[in-house]
């Protein structure tokens, strides 16, 4: 009997000090819970806030690429306007020196006239003849009118073969002198304002063509007139 009373007694004092313990590791295991969902809530908002920047960035790029494309759209507008713009003002002047036989184009941006020798001068001369004449007039006129202001730039250009009978010492001599005749002849007879007009001679440094043929030689010996800005 006082066994059991004893044994008894040492439960009694027990039982408390067991749900101490108890109680203990079920707060700590709940605190340790509770920093583990702390950690990772910030580990979210971190995440969160890293996430958000990078839209931010994006958002910036996407703003700046839509806008440096808008820029090029119009840039291609702007060059597809001028293209056509230049088309149109080509197929005006070969319509407008239709049957000349001036040919039209562009270099480098500028519009080129191309009077060939043939039409222009007698061969191995510098005088410039009546269809050579003619045809100016023409030029002059849509210069006058047309190109008020511009700058026009006459060069003179020969083929490869060396002048033998004509008097000239050499292409480039014989190619300047044509193209003074053209610029003479504009000035001085056809209203040109001689502060517009420019002059150079190539000879046969500068060939439209091969000079191995005598077509190609036929398109070498020219006067070309060029309106600059």
């Amino acid at each position: 009997m006082k066994k059991t009373t004893l044994l008894l007694l040492l439960l009694a004092t027990a039982f408390p000090a067991c749900q101490s313990n108890m109680h203990r590791q079920v707060i700590e295991d709940q605190d340790a819970q509770l920093e583990a969902y702390q950690a990772e809530n910030q580990n979210l908002k971190s995440q969160l806030s890293r996430v958000r920047a990078e839209n931010a960035s994006l958002a910036e790029q996407l703003s700046f690429e839509q806008q440096r494309a808008a820029e090029l759209n119009q840039r291609v507008q702007a060059m597809e306007a001028e293209a056509s713009a230049s088309d149109a003002e080509l197929d005006n002047l070969d319509a407008a020196l239709q049957g000349t036989g001036i040919e039209v184009g562009r270099r480098g941006g500028y519009v080129v006239l191309g009077l060939p020798s043939a039409l222009t001068f007698p061969s191995g001369k510098a005088d410039l003849n009546e269809q050579g004449k003619e045809s100016l007039r023409r030029v002059a006129d849509i210069l006058k009118t047309d190109y008020a202001g511009k700058t026009f730039w006459i060069e003179g250009h020969t083929d490869n073969e060396q002048p033998k009978k004509s008097g000239w010492k050499n292409n480039l001599e014989l190619s300047v002198a044509r193209a003074m005749a053209v610029a003479e002849y504009m000035t001085e007879e056809l209203g040109v304002d001689p502060a517009a007009i420019r002059v150079a001679g190539y000879g046969e440094f500068v060939p439209k063509a091969s000079n191995d043929t005598p077509e190609g030689r036929a398109e070498n010996r020219r006067v070309e007139i060029l309106v600059l800005d």
